[in-house]
């Protein structure tokens, strides 16, 4: 299979800046709110070579969508692959602490 290739959403990098500003705030620094970004972003790399590595998202299957996720620290990956177009599109970023009914409004 040809590796495939990584597409993030506006809505998924809204969350990355939204994450970005929560932790710099939360800690009074940037440091740690990049490295959290550069974690997250990284974590997305394996898809290239094993795009289906990520779980089935259950909750999101039951409104339609194919859904799968990584988890990097407290974050879910949320992401689509579609095998034809050797494609991954990533949709949410989520924090693992939230009421999951929330990932449900965002899609």
């Amino acid at each position: 299979m040809k590796n495939v290739e990584i597409f993030w959403t506006p809505f998924a990098l809204s969350r990355l800046d939204e994450i970005f500003d929560f932790i710099s705030d939360k800690a009074q620094s940037i440091i740690p709110a990049s490295k959290q970004i550069i974690r997250i972003i990284e974590r997305t790399d394996q898809l290239i070579h094993f795009p289906e590595s990520g779980q089935k998202e259950l909750l999101l299957q039951e409104i339609g969508q194919d859904s799968r996720y990584l988890v990097e620290g407290n974050y879910k990956i949320i992401y689509e692959f579609y095998k034809n177009q050797n494609l991954i599109i990533v949709t949410d970023i989520f924090h693992t602490k939230q009421n999951p009914k929330k990932l449900l409004k965002n899609s």
